[in-house]
């Protein structure tokens, strides 16, 4: 007959004890000593009840807290029944006076009490169980001496107020020890399962009501005595429901538990690999054996046009390979089977419409319970587009390795060029520079010699001839610069720009003390390049906004850095120059074009083109924005620091932005 269960078999459960305790009550109505002597030996059996589970269920306990109550309270019900035995009617110890129940009494609880307020400690913890039998035994053996032996232990006094005053006062510490169990177990209350914790809890609660009800009424003998000693019960019983439900009822339950979630966790395991196989986009192929086909994903079906159902049980070879791979497919099968490994091959399928598809294709052996092949699971990636794409890069590559001699030859080229430039060069430098810096010494010495000769209109002549011919000279001495520029070969580093922007506007100040300009050159402007590109690049745009704010009573040259959102440095040159509008701003950088006239400034040269290539050439780009009312902001860019080795010249630059 199978045991209740459910809500019915609490209820059952509850009616049994029900009538239990009414019938200890009615016990007690009938004869005092008749009911403590039973109710003593019932829990004295519970006690023992509670070790024996706790001890035989101790493979299963997973929580030291109740295997250590469960051996304490063998000892504990041994006292208990020690307690019952030593009142005077049983006349069991002769010769030991009415102190010895009392004795007895108070170790029973107090050991109880110290137990409960000691187990928490175990929680976390390695326990020894034999060696807390042993501690436990030895224990109990010192105070059954002090009692029975060595008339050391408290509570000797002679029967009167003093024993009742000393008998209330030890009723009351062990209550007090048992609420602090209480509060130690809440504390550590995430150890336990909730069941299992208001067990315990109720356990403790009761055992505390039933010692501060026999402190607070002291006539123990009385109804108050059988309260307690119910109440004792129902504590004794509550922690023997704690460890019948942790250590027998719970490892079965766990065990069948185990079971449930073993088959849930096998059935999503299939689960799992039935939407891996699903939607996972290779070919997935599940052979048996003899290389018949079992499973077929959507993805092989997809790219065979074959379904499941037209090819399972066919062996595989028989539907895709092509024929010239069907022997080498089942001769890499059989080995795969026999236990040899086989690498990753390409071969090639058709599919059902007769395209061939160049698949690499890869197997594993699956091993069974019996250590032989059980299935082969094979994978194939459609390769075919990827060979394609490799055919038209290797031809592509041939075309360029033509490409590249034509270039080489177009280099050759340029080379020769190039040293017929650097000759021009050579020669404009020796033979140009010369014959000017004589026509300008000639024009001197004229002027000064002939000046008496000359009327006004003959002097003007020759200043301004001597003014073109000073012009002439500055531009080539540009065009020199350029042409050397253009060529020369970069070195990287890290350059401070505002160092070198304080340097030129030193310069620049020195060949003018007497005007009044207001430089302002950020601090700690840095960036990565050739130092003396960059110092050139600085020359000409802090020079043109010197000339061209000649005529400006207060002028203004501003060099900061630019706020930049691509990652890049950005810098500015801006000043206050004159107002005139702009002509050609497109061509703002081509070479030898002129903002304005040349009467009102000096000659243009290539300053502003140079610029341009320069920074074209460290990976920047550069713009302008002129306004004849506030004057005009010339912008570049370089590459960030640690860059700038591996930026590249686009070529191009963006329109040049211009406002007017």
């Amino acid at each position: 007959m199978s045991e209740p269960s459910g809500r019915f078999g609490t209820y059952v459960h509850f009616m049994i004890w029900a009538l239990a305790l009414v019938g200890f009550y009615l016990t007690s109505r009938y004869s005092l000593p008749l009911f403590h002597g039973i109710a003593g030996i019932f829990s004295a059996v519970i006690a023992g009840g509670v070790f024996a589970v706790a001890w035989n269920s101790r493979g299963f306990l997973e929580n030291n807290y109740l295997l250590f109550l469960g051996i304490s309270y063998l000892f504990v019900g041994v006292l208990d029944l020690l307690h019952i035995l030593a009142y005077g009617g049983m006349r069991v110890f002769p010769g030991f006076g009415a102190h010895l129940p009392v004795q007895l009494g108070f170790a029973a609880r107090g050991l109880e009490s110290v137990s409960l307020c000691l187990a928490p400690l175990c929680l976390g913890r390695r326990l020894k169980p034999y060696a807390v039998f042993a501690g436990y035994g030895l224990v109990f053996a010192v105070i059954t001496l002090m009692i029975f032996v060595w008339p050391i232990f408290p509570l000797r006094e002679a029967a009167g107020p003093g024993l009742a005053a000393l008998k209330q006062t030890a009723d009351f510490l062990p209550g007090v020890i048992l609420l602090g169990a209480l509060a130690l177990l809440w504390r550590r209350r995430e150890e336990f399962d909730l069941e299992v914790l208001h067990l315990l809890l109720a356990a403790i609660a009761l055992a505390a009501g039933s010692e501060l009800i026999r402190t607070v009424f002291t006539a123990a003998s009385g109804q108050a005595g059988v309260v307690a000693q119910l109440l004792k019960i129902l504590s004794l019983f509550c922690m023997y429901r704690a460890l019948i439900e942790t250590g027998i009822r719970r490892p079965y339950n766990l065990l069948f538990r185990n079971l449930r979630l073993g088959e849930a966790m096998v059935r999503q395991e299939r689960d799992f690999a039935d939407s891996l196989m699903e939607t996972v986009q290779v070919m997935v192929l599940i052979l048996d054996r003899q290389g018949r086909i079992d499973r077929l994903n959507p993805a092989a079906e997809r790219l065979t046009g074959y379904a499941l159902s037209q090819v399972q049980g066919r062996p595989f070879w028989e539907v895709f390979p092509a024929p010239e791979a069907v022997d080498a497919m089942k001769e890499a099968f059989f080995h795969l089977v026999a236990g040899e490994i086989h690498p990753t091959e390409e071969i090639e399928w058709v599919a059902k419409d007769g395209v061939h598809r160049r698949i690499a294709w890869s197997a594993a052996a699956h091993i069974g319970e019996d250590g032989s092949v059980s299935h082969v699971i094979g994978t194939g990636i459609d390769i075919t587009d990827r060979r394609e794409a490799e055919i038209r890069l290797q031809r592509l590559q041939a075309e360029l390795g033509g490409q590249v001699q034509v270039d080489k030859a177009s280099t050759g080229e340029l080379e020769v060029t190039k040293g017929e430039l650097d000759a021009f060069t050579a020669a404009v430098r020796r033979d140009l520079r010369s014959p000017l810096r004589w026509i300008s010494s000639f024009c001197q010495v004229l002027e000064v010699a002939g000046a008496h000769r000359l009327d006004f209109r003959g002097c003007r002549y020759l200043r301004r001839l001597r003014r073109m011919i000073r012009q002439t000279g500055e531009l080539t001495e540009a065009l020199l610069e350029h042409a050397r520029l253009a060529g020369a070969a970069m070195q990287w580093q890290v350059i401070d720009l505002s160092d070198q922007a304080r340097t030129i506007a030193a310069a620049l100040q020195h060949t003018a003390p007497g005007r009044r300009v207001e430089f302002i050159i950020g601090a700690n402007l840095r960036a990565e390049g050739d130092p003396a590109m960059l110092r050139w690049v600085l020359s000409i745009l802090l020079g043109n906004a010197w000339k061209f704010t000649g005529t400006v009573p207060r002028a203004k040259i501003e060099f900061e850095a630019l706020s930049a959102t691509d990652g890049t440095r950005g810098f500015l040159v801006r000043d206050n120059r004159a107002g005139f509008a702009p002509n050609g701003g497109h061509a703002l950088f081509r070479t030898f074009h002129r903002l304005c006239a040349t009467r009102d400034f000096s000659s243009p040269g290539p300053g502003l083109a140079t610029v341009k290539h320069i920074i074209q050439r460290h990976g920047g780009r550069v713009w302008a924005e002129i306004d004849p009312r506030q004057g005009a902001t010339f912008y570049f860019t370089l590459p960030p620091t640690g860059q700038g080795s591996t930026a590249k010249s686009s070529g191009e630059d963006e329109p040049d932005s211009l406002k007017g």
